[in-house]
């Protein structure tokens, strides 16, 4: 590994004594189910989509994702059961996680209320030996230790065809990821942080062929700051998509969805870094697939979200 391998695992230490981070994604609108649970089969048709994030590109080290999540609904439109599973890489450090979510909705005259729970496991793997160390004796950087812990999420979401709003905490215990005692008596951990998401966003009609739909995301994890990211984005005949999105102190992204066919769709985001890592990064490319089919028992539902 290089130098900035060695800087880069410096840091999540540090920020991991206190807080298991969790990526973002910036296709955030296009795949729910990747922060609230409540949005499993909230497009009444089964929906699977993978995303690939390569983040800080020319860095290092830099964090990899891989997500995969499928969902659908089920009974009339009044259950949603939902499957993720992920892979997320940086450094030394390897996470694999799965996650399935189940959503009750209730439909009202404004539109369907999704109340959602989620239960899963992250595995998580850190390979020490292939670092240069300074101190061959570290006892916080010897061996590769493996973390298993379960975890479990709760959340509520609101759409119809023309908004959406969630509130959700999908990763709810606080797991110790690990513990370290040194020869003077002091004890080393790290732990998970929990996570609160609210997201939101709406579709105002432009003329009869452009919509324009600006959105929200906002992320508190305990013992930091808020986060937040804002979009706005433009739809052309409801098959082209061009949106632009400013994540706080982190990044401006430029991003893009096209819709192939009724099955299939292709999205895409660049961030462009805008903070300290601007000048060592080229930026982060994210790419994500979609396919969605209705399946035999399908009845159109006029409540059902239609762009997100």
């Amino acid at each position: 590994m290089k130098k900035l391998a060695v800087v880069f695992f410096l840091m999540i230490m540090v920020s991991c004594a206190f807080a298991q981070q969790r990526p973002v994604m910036s296709t955030y609108m296009f795949n729910g189910l990747a922060l609230n649970p409540a949005y499993a089969g909230s497009l009444n048709i089964l929906s699977a989509s993978f995303i690939h994030r390569k983040q800080w590109i020319n860095v290092d080290g830099a964090p990899r994702s891989n997500v995969l999540s499928v969902h659908s609904s089920f009974y009339g439109n009044q259950i949603g059961l939902g499957l993720q599973a992920a892979e997320d890489v940086i450094g030394v450090h390897k996470e694999s996680s799965m996650y399935i979510s189940g959503a009750y909705k209730i439909k009202t005259s404004a539109g369907i209320l999704a109340m959602g729970l989620s239960g899963g496991f992250d595995n998580r793997r850190s390979n020490f030996e292939e670092l240069n160390l300074l101190r061959e004796d570290d006892e916080l950087l010897s061996g590769t230790p493996t973390r298993f812990t379960p975890n479990f999420g709760t959340g509520i979401y609101f759409a119809n065809p023309r908004m959406y709003a969630g509130v959700s905490v999908p990763f709810i215990l606080e797991n110790t990821l690990y513990e370290v005692q040194a020869e003077d008596g002091t004890t080393t951990e790290g732990r998970e942080s929990r996570y609160y998401y609210a997201t939101g966003g709406v579709i105002f009609d432009i003329n009869p062929n452009v919509k324009f739909s600006p959105s929200a995301l906002f992320r508190y994890q305990e013992q930091s700051r808020v986060g937040w990211d804002l979009n706005a984005t433009v739809i052309f005949d409801g098959i082209a998509y061009a949106g632009v999105s400013y994540r706080s102190g982190d990044a401006l992204v430029f991003l893009t969805q096209l819709i192939l066919n009724e099955n299939f769709r292709i999205g895409y985001a660049y961030d462009a870094t805008v903070n300290a890592l601007a000048n060592e990064s080229r930026g982060t490319h994210e790419i994500m697939l979609n396919y969605r089919v209705k399946l035999r028992n399908y009845k159109k539902d006029p409540q059902c979200p239609v762009y997100f």
